[in-house]
C-alpha cells in the first residue's frame, strides 16, 4: 500500500499543476480580453476625435470659403454701383448735343447695371435674403438714377425748358443720386450684420454742386 502513495502523491501535484495551469490561462486570457476591450475603446474614441475634428476643420474652411464669397460679389457689387454713380455724377460736366447721344450714353449705364443681376444670383445662394434683397434695392435705385440723369440731359437740350423745368429735374436727380448712396450703405450694413462686423452709421456724403443755369 504504502508504494503506492509517491505515485499518488506525484498525481495529485501533477493534477494541482495542470488546474492552475488553466486557472492562469483563463486569467490572462481574460486579462487579454480585457486589455484588447480597452484598447479598443480607445481607438473608437481616438477616431471619434479625428472625425469631429476634421468635421470642425471642413466646417471652418466652408465657412470662410462663403464669407470670402459674398464678401467677393458684394464688393463687386459695391465698385460697380459706385463707378455708376460716378458717370452719373460726371454728367454735370458732360455737355450732349442731341438726344441720340444721350440715349446712347443712358443705354451704356443700364448695361453696367444689368451686369449687377449675376453677382446678386450668387448671393442668392450664399448669403442670408437680406443681403441681395438690399442689392436688388440698390439695383432699382440706380436705374431710377440713370433714367432720371437721361431726362435731366433731355430737359437741359430741350430750348423749350424753363428755368422752373430744368431746377425741377435737377433737384430731383440730385435727390436720386443721394439715395444711390442711401443704399450702398443699406448693403454695407447688410453685409457686415451677416458676417457679425459691426454696422457702419456713416458714409461718405456727395456734395450737391450749385444749379448751373440753364444753357
Amino acid at each position: 500500500m504504502t508504494s503506492w502513495l509517491p505515485l499518488l502523491s506525484s498525481l495529485i501535484v501533477a493534477v494541482a499543476a495542470v488546474v492552475g495551469v488553466v486557472i492562469n490561462n483563463r486569467t490572462n486570457r481574460a486579462a487579454i480580453t480585457a486589455a484588447d476591450a480597452r484598447n479598443q475603446t480607445t481607438l473608437d474614441a481616438a477616431q471619434r476625435n479625428i472625425e469631429a475634428a476634421n468635421a470642425a476643420t471642413e466646417s471652418r474652411e466652408q465657412d470662410k470659403w462663403r464669407r470670402d464669397s459674398i464678401l467677393t460679389a458684394v464688393s463687386s457689387i459695391l465698385e460697380s454701383a459706385a463707378d455708376v454713380r460716378q458717370d452719373l455724377w460726371d454728367t454735370l460736366d458732360l455737355k450732349a448735343e442731341s438726344v441720340e447721344e444721350v440715349d446712347s450714353f443712358g443705354k451704356q449705364v443700364l448695361e453696367s447695371i444689368s451686369a449687377l443681376n449675376g453677382f446678386i444670383t450668387r448671393l442668392r445662394v450664399l448669403a442670408n435674403p437680406k443681403i441681395p434683397s438690399r442689392c436688388e434695392d440698390l439695383v432699382r435705385t440706380l436705374t431710377a438714377a440713370q433714367s432720371i440723369t437721361v431726362q435731366r440731359l433731355k430737359v437741359e437740350l430741350d430750348e423749350e425748358a424753363t428755368m422752373d423745368d430744368v431746377n425741377a429735374i435737377r433737384t430731383l436727380w440730385h435727390k436720386a443720386i443721394s439715395n444711390t448712396v442711401e443704399e450702398e450703405r443699406a448693403v454695407v450694413n447688410a453685409t457686415r450684420s451677416e458676417l457679425g462686423i459691426e454696422a457702419i452709421s456713416t458714409l461718405p456724403q456727395l456734395t450737391p454742386e450749385p444749379t448751373p443755369d440753364p444753357a
